[in-house]
């Protein structure tokens, strides 16, 4: 009996020493802010197009980098539309470092077609960045 209890004395003991996962935290992420630089629509610019452009700065103020996408929600004409971008790379997701901002930047200029009507209007309603989950 007490080469058992020898034994099992040292290895209850280890097993306490030992640290758990459990008891690490995790920083909780404060959320990713944004502020609106740039928000215009010209319903026509005299060379018979329309244009579109926006810049929305996305700050990270956690102590780690983030990745995601983000998305701009505006009222065009009264409808509001969040549309889906297509993103040029490989890598789908927009990384924001530590303590960083990112920009996210759209300019377009398209041809006004009298066929589907021209909007008059597109107003700024939010934005967001999406943390992508790995």
């Amino acid at each position: 009996m007490k080469i058992k209890l020898a034994f099992l004395i040292p290895l209850f003991l280890i097993f306490l020493g030992c640290s758990s996962d459990d008891k690490l935290e995790k920083e909780t992420l404060k959320n990713i802010t944004y502020e609106v630089i740039l928000f215009e629509y010209t319903p026509d610019t005299g060379n018979n197009t329309s244009r579109f452009r926006y810049q929305i700065k996305f700050n990270n103020p956690n102590n780690v980098a983030v990745r995601g996408n983000y998305k701009i929600t505006y009222d065009a004409d009264g409808l509001i539309l969040t549309p889906i971008r297509k993103v040029p790379n490989d890598d789908p997701y927009d990384k924001i470092e530590a303590n960083s901002f990112y920009i996210a930047s759209y300019d377009v200029e398209s041809a006004l077609n009298p066929t589907l009507g021209t909007l008059k209007s597109i107003k700024f309603v939010s934005a967001e960045f999406v943390l992508a989950i790995d």
